[in-house]
């Protein structure tokens, strides 16, 4: 038995190091590129149905394996990344396993049924993993009690259950720990790219952003700079930090009437940049209807405040295969034009 403990802690500790590597680089991949497609997530479900299909069959090998090391990969997958993870985990992984052992079929299928029942009540975490495991050996365990009874191997059993559960707990800290960094990591990315006052992209984000969309190269879309009309003299009448609610404000309202798949920046002092992804017919209403919601919006800020609010919108669209700063440049003279306009305006380059 204690040989059979010894190869089976071994085999444990691999199945540790693959099961991590397989959730740990596609989380952080997902995490901080955002690619978080139906398609990567099928990926996915066939990496760790490979992962458990290869911990089950070098179980088989060394003779010493856990059934909570060999579904572990796509536990882990589904709890990450959700079903198309778990369905398409499953089936890989019973292309190689199903019908190698009666032990292993019974208790996957009651492990699997029991985890999709807690996850579609709303039972989900670590202690809802635990009872589908306990479920499942438990139920695995009475089905095969005189197979266990004639080979003596109840010890063994319970042994390599209580192996399983600390397995289990194992990785879930290694994952938590994993969670908590990239949280960190995520989150100091985020403010490095975000401006502070406005919870907006800042002028580093708006670069690297415009870097992007040049990249595709036949992307259509269009340019505002718009910026709030007479700034300096809010400032000077009502002081600086009235100023900084102004522009927070501002920026609040042209996040609630832009789409998620489009962009706002703050480019300098009072000054904003939005990427509308559509054409210039259907990008000059936009710019219109956001011009009249902030002059009627902001002027509600305190109504004690006699002060009048409005913006200058300057509009060009991008035409494709062309540098995107040829497109903020032209955006940004039509801006000038609507200010020497008279101002509170909307002006296409």
């Amino acid at each position: 038995m204690m040989f059979f403990l010894e190869e089976t802690l071994i085999n444990t500790l691999v199945s540790l190091c693959i099961t991590y590597t397989c959730i740990s680089f596609p989380y952080l991949f997902i995490r901080f590129t955002e690619r978080n497609s139906l398609l990567v997530k099928c990926g996915l479900g066939v990496l760790v149905g490979l992962a458990s299909a290869y911990i089950f069959h070098e179980g088989i090998i060394n003779h010493a394996s856990l059934y909570s090391a060999i579904i572990s990969p796509i536990t882990f997958g589904f709890i990450f990344f959700g079903y198309p993870v778990l369905i398409l985990g499953v089936i890989t992984s019973t292309l190689f396993i199903f019908g190698n052992t009666s032990y292993y079929d019974v208790f996957s299928m009651v492990f699997f049924l029991c985890l999709i029942g807690f996850d579609l009540t709303k039972r989900r975490g670590m202690v809802f993993v635990i009872y589908s495991y306990s479920i499942a050996q438990s139920l695995n365990l009475i089905s095969h009690v005189s197979a266990l009874n004639d080979s003596g191997y109840w010890q063994l059993a319970i042994a390599k259950t209580g192996l399983s559960l600390a397995f289990l707990l194992l990785l879930y800290f290694a994952f938590g720990k994993l969670i908590d960094l990239s949280a960190s990591k995520n989150y100091f990315k985020k403010a490095s790219e975000t401006d502070p006052l406005t919870g907006v992209s800042n002028r580093r984000s708006i670069d690297l952003y415009l870097k992007k969309v040049e990249e595709s190269m036949n992307t259509q879309f269009c340019v505002f700079m718009l910026d709030i009309d007479n700034f300096k003299s809010i400032n000077d009448n009502f002081g600086h930090p009235f100023g900084d609610t102004i522009i927070s404000t501002v920026a609040k309202l042209i996040k609630k009437n832009i789409r998620s798949n489009d962009f706002v920046g703050r480019y300098g002092g009072e000054e904003f940049i939005i990427i509308l992804n559509s054409s210039l017919d259907n990008a000059l209403p936009v710019a219109e209807k956001m011009r009249v919601i902030i002059e009627e919006h902001v002027n509600e800020i305190d109504p004690q405040e006699s002060v009048y609010v409005t913006v200058s919108v300057g509009v060009a669209e991008h035409s494709p295969g062309s540098p995107v700063n040829i497109a903020v440049a032209n955006a940004d003279s039509a801006l000038y034009k609507a200010k020497t306009g008279g101002k509170n305006r909307v002006e296409v380059y």
